[in-house]
């Protein structure tokens, strides 16, 4: 019988494990993240989660609830943080999965449904883990330290305590890591510093975080 479809991907997983330990060489002593959205990339989460958790990866990115429960059951136990929006329905389940959640600002559906949610609970039942995602010059998404250090900072202090919401982490996101040109190389080193910045306003409020990442694969 004649293949309807005349081109295919083989993922070659002597490959994968090569690159990874290449990653996990440059990184040091610091964790590594294996980001696997969109099915890793279209080389397929099922298969390249676990081998990268049996390979020594510490935890895992993804884009929506959807993608981390296919990584739950193909087994991966590792802690996942999602990255994009999680619908409210599944905010309790965030709650027993070992999944955190990005909390990019302070109007966001995650912010109001842990209000709504601790409400509900009597401020008993649902406690959502959560890494706090700061705009540093990206312009995507998060808390714009970039812009107003110190409304960035307020919002964040304010988002760490909700009864609903236990930060356990702090990033951003290099816009031009992947460039050799000195431009973006000192633009890269102002994101960072503007990263490292928020992190102390905010230990100085009292809000700490165990886990602070900012490395694309670019800047590792």
């Amino acid at each position: 019988m004649e293949f309807e479809r005349r081109c295919w991907a083989e993922v070659d997983l002597g490959a994968l494990r090569h690159n990874f330990k290449l990653v996990r060489e440059r990184a040091g002593d610091a964790a590594v993240m294996a980001v696997v959205k969109a099915d890793a990339y279209g080389h397929g989460d099922a298969v390249v989660a676990p081998l990268l958790e049996q390979e020594g990866a510490d935890q895992f990115a993804v884009s929506g609830f959807g993608e981390a429960v296919c990584l739950r059951r193909a087994g991966v136990t590792k802690p996942i943080l999602i990255l994009g929006y999680t619908g409210v329905q599944n905010a309790a389940a965030l709650a027993v999965g070992g999944i955190s959640q990005t909390e990019a600002q302070k109007s966001s559906d995650l912010y109001m449904k842990c209000r709504y949610l601790d409400e509900l609970t009597g401020g008993r039942g649902v406690v959502v883990r959560v890494h706090l995602k700061v705009d540093t010059g990206m312009g995507r998404i998060g808390f714009t330290a970039d812009d107003d250090m110190e409304r960035a900072v307020a919002e964040m202090a304010e988002a760490c305590a909700l009864p609903g919401l236990v930060p356990v982490g702090v990033f951003t996101h290099f816009a031009a890591a992947d460039s050799t040109a000195p431009e973006d190389i000192a633009y890269t080193r102002r994101q960072y510093d503007i990263l490292c910045a928020a992190v102390e306003e905010m230990a100085a409020r009292g809000c700490t975080f165990a886990v602070k990442h900012c490395c694309n694969s670019a800047g590792t």
